[in-house]
Parts: C-alpha cells; sequence; structure tokens
C-alpha cells in the first residue's frame, strides 16, 4: 500500500514535523467479511507519532475514510480502512516506531531504554516500552531435543514448581506451577523430539522422565556432577587419612634438604567432628548468653518507665541506645 503525502510544514518553536497523508483510492476489503468495497461512509483524521527526523519528532496526521460494507449477510456494517504497512488498529504510533521502541526495550529494559529514547527526541515511559516486549510475538523455535530440569521456587520453602529449559540455545521453555512427576512426564510426552533430558539426582524427576520419554538419554548436570565429585573426593580423602599421613611423610623425606630439616605439612582430616561434651558446653553458654539478654530486655521497659534516661540504661549494659 502506498501513501500519499498532501503537505509537510515544521514547527521550529517546537521541533515538530507534522506530515499530512492521505490513503488512495482502492477497493477497500472489510475486516470482517472480506468483502472489497469503494462506498465510502466519511473521512476522518488519525494522528500518530513517527520516528524522530533528527532533532525533530515526527507527527503524522493520516486522512482515513469509512466504507459500507456491501455484503447484507455482515455483521459489520461501516467498518474504517486498515492500514497494515502503516499502523495497528486504534494505534497513537506508527509500526516503524513501534518496532525501534521494542527494539529499545529488548537491549536496554524499561528505564534504561526510556532515558536513551529520549535523546533521539522519543520520549516514552518504561511502562509502554515494557508493553511493547510483552506484545511482541515470540521468534520461532525449533523443537527442543536436549532439555534442562530443575525446580524453581514460587515462594521459597512453600511453593515449588518445575522449569524446563533448552539447553542448545538457553531458552525457558515451560514453567509448571507443581514439583511432580506426572506433571513432568505428562509435559515430555508431548515433546516426542527430546533425546538427552539434563537433571539433578532427584528421584523425583527420574521417576517422570522414564514414562514421559523413554528414548531419551538421562545426564546429571554440570552443577551436581562436580558436587557429587566433591563429595566422593572429601569422602575418600577421609577414609585414607592414615595412609595419605604416611606417604606425606615419606615423601618430605625423600625431597632434597636444602634449607634443613622440613616439617610434614597438616594434612585434610575431613571436617572436625565436636565432641559430645564440648557440643555440651556451647549450649550451657548459649542459655546463659540467652538468660542474659531476657533479663536485660525486661528490665529495659521498667526503668524507662521509672524515668530513667536512656543513656543510662544503655551505657551499663553495653548495648546501644536506638536498641533500647
Amino acid at each position: 500500500m502506498t501513501l500519499s503525502l498532501e503537505a509537510w510544514h515544521v514547527d521550529e518553536a517546537a521541533a515538530l514535523l507534522t506530515l499530512d497523508v492521505t490513503s488512495p483510492p482502492a477497493r477497500v476489503p472489510c475486516p470482517r467479511c472480506d468483502v472489497p468495497t469503494t462506498r465510502v461512509h466519511s473521512r476522518y483524521t488519525r494522528t500518530g507519532a513517527d520516528v524522530p527526523w533528527g532533532a525533530d519528532a515526527v507527527r503524522v496526521q493520516l486522512r482515513v475514510r469509512t466504507f459500507f460494507c456491501d455484503n447484507a449477510g455482515c455483521p459489520r456494517q461501516i467498518f474504517t480502512e486498515r492500514l497494515p504497512p502503516v499502523a495497528a488498529p486504534w494505534a497513537r504510533r506508527t509500526l516503524r516506531l513501534a518496532q525501534h521502541r521494542r527494539a529499545l526495550g529488548i537491549a536496554r529494559g524499561g528505564q534504561a531504554g526510556a532515558r536513551l529514547a529520549a535523546r533521539f527526541q522519543g520520549w516514552t515511559s518504561p511502562a509502554t516500552l515494557l508493553r511493547l516486549v510483552r506484545a511482541a510475538p515470540a521468534p520461532p523455535a525449533p523443537a527442543p531435543q536436549v532439555i534442562g530440569v530443575d525446580e524453581w521456587a514460587g515462594r521459597r520453602g512453600q511453593r515449588y514448581g518445575t522449569i524446563l529449559v533448552n539447553v542448545e540455545d538457553h531458552r525457558g521453555l515451560d514453567l509448571l506451577p507443581e514439583r511432580a512427576a506426572e506433571s513432568g512426564a505428562a509435559w515430555l510426552a508431548q515433546h516426542p523430539t527430546i533425546t538427552v533430558v539434563c537433571r539433578d539426582r532427584s528421584a523425583l524427576y527420574a521417576e517422570g522422565m522414564r514414562p514421559g520419554a523413554p528414548q531419551a538419554v538421562q545426564v546429571v548436570d554440570r552443577l551436581h556432577l562436580v558436587k557429587t565429585l566433591r563429595e566422593a573426593l572429601e569422602a575418600c580423602r577421609h577414609d585414607q587419612r592414615v595412609a595419605l599421613q604416611a606417604a606425606a611423610a615419606l615423601t618430605v623425606q625423600a625431597l632434597p634438604r636444602v634449607a634443613g630439616p622440613g616439617s610434614i605439612p597438616r594434612m585434610y582430616r575431613g571436617r572436625p567432628q565436636g565432641s559430645q561434651a564440648g557440643q555440651q558446653r556451647q549450649e550451657a553458654a548459649q542459655q546463659q548468653r540467652h538468660a542474659a539478654w531476657v533479663t536485660t530486655s525486661e528490665a529495659i521497659p521498667t526503668l524507662h518507665a521509672q524515668g530513667t534516661p536512656v543513656p543510662t540504661i544503655a551505657q551499663p549494659r553495653g548495648i546501644s541506645r536506638p536498641t533500647v
């Protein structure tokens, strides 16, 4: 569709370029029944913003027509002509400007995108940019073949769901509202192209993968693989600490003595395990500290009710005035 430029004028004080545009006469199809018509009902002017021209903002005043629908059975008797290359119905901006602002929102986000748009005479709000980003159609994606499955917290400690990610392009595929084997199996059954499932060591997800994607190979993700290796090495070093100590002593003795006798380095003995007596001493000390704090917290309101100044209450007890 080609539009006709009837006139234009520049308002230098407002830094505004106004374009008066009309649509060419043609047979226009009804948006409801697609029956073309040429009978014009009336005309009116649509005003929309366009991409800035240099330092000047651009405003398009588009003269559009309303038509009678020639289809007697169409419930829409009067309609306004559509201009898909220029602007969407009821839009106050051109499609070209909407694409520019959507690109700003995708690249920079709401606040940063609005600040960048203002530098180019394209004033807009962060909410508008985010709304354009949400309304953007999702790009076509190929059928997933390698996916990752993990849990996500809707409310940590209380409500968990399942997230599925395409491992090949790192895009999220879906969010399941629950962490259950049945829902995961139902989702996998709808995607028969999946050949590899990357998951953690949870037996819950393993139960859902087998019936949902029996053709897929289950692998452990990198995080849990390294975690499993670390735990295995830690257990091995803890079990063989006597042999490792002896090997270290032999190694030190075999080294050339350049700077005098060397000391045997301390070996890893695993995580320290406190004795029962030590744990009892820690609990007793903790209870003593708690009792002292309870006594202090109960005495403060009494002293305050007696008119004792806040600094006088705080200083001998070693606490701050805001705490009092």
